[in-house]
């Protein structure tokens, strides 16, 4: 057995049990499934794979094979937990997941037991007592096998009557599907997962997606007709009066960009969440402001007042569904204070209910419910609640602003470094230590120890907003620029994706740049690996929204390696490269580079709806219409047909676009507007005058202008 195959394995065991202080994995089911597999690893790391380093066994065969079989299964467990993320569809991470634990748990098995059938010499850590404990503890490392039930109720699809309302009810407990918003939440993730898939042309998973969708679908409809027979009210509820993420009356009920009426509370926890579609719909709004429809809320007035039915409480409904871990607790507790008299102790129910819904608080909470008990009822509610979100959630906003005051009045005999790593100890205690270690890795001449600090920032990166200014700070920034010269291929990818990463913040942008990152993310464009030419793509992206980039960009030779990005690269990279190129032809200077760099040709192929990029495609050739180079492209690459396609068949976003561009084709020249109206472009563009949004209209007003169809 290859001495690297088993340096392999342990790094990567490594790298998964450091998940464990990962934010995106303190939910469940993900949470469940990360401790069942961290018990197996934790087995089987410290005492087996050390101890076989020094033994002679490693040359058996069956083992090697075993040992190899279980490295390409945690590589790929490993993988997926790192794509994971609070958005991503917990049914297809379930039943992907669940198959590897189970292949980890049998490889580890069957590592045993070779070991102890084992004639050669082992280290004491291998005896056949110690092999047999061990291999009962994975024998016994138990979670719940959801697959196989999620697998049953696909079955009892195929027949008349579908799955049982018993099963879906275990399927939703089991992914923690607690409410009509989760489920409808899965449903979107497995939408866009299944758009990812069939662009990949993945025709059995694409099979087994839609599946799943099914599978939501009737769980949603089994929610709904419970909800219905579980209401209050002898007289049914009008479906245009309940809100379809709450499934509850409306009170404030608001318009979306879709014309879907929702609960004000409810679709307002849905942006926050980061969803951008509508929940009916499922179709991309274009904007997320929220109209009040006061039409329905008179309408529910109305009917309530005839009925007899009395609205419900807003504030209790949103807690048990927006909120629904804490909500049951949280409604004790209110009760409780309630009851609760000015002179009597608060019950020890309530102290320890605290302690667990909010335990790092715990103390300063309890220290508030005392002083609401004392206060003096001429005490307005709001300032009492201002004051509690004042003290429990102090805005980090103070208390750096604290430290930048005490920064102005230090003494000039203490060094600014030594203040910066005392500030960011306070802010930030847990992570700075742990960041410095690794920036000072980066500096490391192994490329073993580069490649380790590498993944680890990449992973820290991606966590959250915090973790990119701790790194930042910490100077990690130019060390990751060097390394994107790494002749390493791992470590070239890590640098890259945790610059990404990075840049999501627009001061770290600035300090990208100024550590001249540029001209290195191109060497990754034009030598990486498809993902690190992807997440090059990204950055350069990422980097061209402020104006000054995108000259610098276009300057330093980015355009041509995009070109073949967006004509020869994965299906996320033509995505990340059409994207870069969209916001590079916003200056002008880079049209006529973009363009002779071939890239209409490649656009024009993407207007294909197959490919899955026609919004994308069709936005940069409206940008690039706007000059001749761009227009005689389009021309000459048959470009025309397409984009009335687009007009006819499009999104709305890609309607409005397409028609942009065709303008741009007739004003410009008589042939091409001749070419555009032979190929039937009128239909469509009156179609699209009466029901598409404003800019499209006015489009297409001013095409017909053009065109002397007036």
């Amino acid at each position: 057995m290859e001495m690297s195959l088993l340096e392999t394995l342990l790094r990567d065991i490594s790298f998964f049990l450091n998940f464990s202080s990962s934010e995106n994995i303190n939910s469940d089911p993900v949470q469940k499934y990360y401790q069942g597999a961290e018990e197996i690893l934790k087995v089987l790391k410290p005492i087996i794979l050390n101890a076989i380093f020094d033994s002679e066994i490693t040359s058996d065969e069956v083992l090697s094979k075993a040992f190899e079989e279980l490295g390409v299964s945690v590589e790929e467990l490993l993988q997926q937990f790192e794509r994971w993320q609070p958005l991503s569809s917990k049914a297809y991470f379930a039943l992907q997941v669940e198959s590897l634990i189970s292949e980890i748990r049998n490889s580890c098995l069957d590592i045993f037991r070779v070991l102890k059938s084992s004639h050669q010499h082992l280290p004491y850590e291998l005896s056949s007592a110690s092999l047999e404990l061990h291999l009962q503890k994975i024998k016994h490392v138990g979670y719940e096998q959801t697959s196989s039930v999620i697998k049953e109720a696909k079955r009892d699809q195929v027949g008349n009557f579908g799955p049982s309302s018993e099963i879906l009810l275990r399927i939703a407990e089991s992914l923690s599907l607690n409410s009509n918003m989760e489920i409808l939440i899965e449903a979107v993730a497995l939408e866009k997962l299944k758009e990812n898939t069939a662009q990949a042309k993945k025709v059995a998973e694409v099979e087994c997606i839609d599946q799943l969708i099914a599978l939501i679908t009737h769980m949603h409809h089994c929610l709904f007709l419970i909800k219905q027979s579980q209401t209050c009210s002898s007289v049914p509820i009008p479906l245009d009066f309940i809100c379809p993420l709450s499934l509850e009356l409306m009170t404030d009920p608001v318009i979306v960009a879709s014309g879907q009426t929702y609960e004000r509370a409810f679709i307002k926890k849905w942006f926050d969440l980061g969803l951008t579609v509508c929940p009916k719909t499922r179709k991309t709004l274009v904007h997320t402001f929220l109209i009040p429809n006061y039409t329905t809320k008179a309408l529910i007035v109305n009917w309530c007042e005839s009925n007899n039915v009395k609205l419900p409480d807003l504030v209790e409904s949103t807690l048990n569904q927006v909120y629904p871990p804490c909500a049951t607790k949280v409604k004790k507790l209110v009760e409780d204070l309630k009851s609760t008299s000015n002179n009597v102790k608060l019950p020890d129910l309530v102290e320890s209910t605290l302690n667990q819904v909010y335990p790092p608080r715990a103390t300063k909470v309890k220290k508030l419910v005392e002083d609401l008990k004392s206060t003096s009822n001429n005490v307005k509610l709001p300032d009492l609640v201002e004051s509690t979100l004042n003290q429990v959630y102090p805005p980090r906003a103070t208390k750096v602003k604290k430290l930048v005051e005490d920064l102005k009045s230090t003494s000039n005999n203490v060094k600014l470094p030594d203040l910066v790593e005392s500030t960011l100890n306070q802010v930030y205690p847990p992570r700075a230590t742990k960041v410095k270690k690794l920036v000072e890795d980066l500096k490391s001449t192994s490329t073993y120890t580069q490649r380790v600090a590498t993944a680890e920032l990449r992973l820290l990166s991606k966590q959250n907003r915090d973790n990119r200014i701790i790194i930042a700070n910490c100077g990690a920034i130019s060390l990751l620029v060097d390394l994107l010269h790494s002749p390493d291929t791992k470590t070239q990818e890590n640098a890259v994706t945790a610059l990404l990463n990075l840049s999501n913040i627009d001061n770290n942008k600035k300090a990208i740049v100024d550590a001249n990152a540029i001209e290195p993310l191109i060497h990754v464009l034009q030598t990486g690996s498809p993902v690190a030419k992807e997440n090059s793509a990204a950055t350069l992206f990422s980097l061209s929204i402020f104006e000054i980039n995108k000259a610098r960009i276009g300057r330093s030779g980015a355009i041509r390696p995009l070109v073949d990005l967006l004509g020869n690269g994965t299906p996320r990279g033509k995505k990340d490269a059409a994207a870069a190129l969209f916001n590079l032809s916003l200056f002008h200077e880079n049209k006529a580079q973009i363009v002779q760099a071939d890239a209409v040709r490649y656009l024009v192929k993407l207007l294909d709806p197959a490919a899955g990029m026609v919004d994308k495609a069709v936005a940069v050739l409206a940008s690039l219409a706007t000059t001749f180079e761009g227009r005689t492209a389009i021309g000459q690459e048959g470009g025309i047909p397409l984009l009335v396609e687009v007009v006819e068949l499009g999104s709305a976003r890609g309607k409005a676009n397409a028609t942009a561009a065709l303008l741009q084709l007739c004003t410009n020249s008589s042939r091409f507007c001749i070419m555009v109206l032979q190929e039937g472009a009128v239909p469509p563009l009156v179609a699209l005058s009466q029901s598409g949004t404003q800019r499209a209209k006015e489009k297409v007003y001013r095409f017909c202008r053009v065109s002397s169809l007036f």
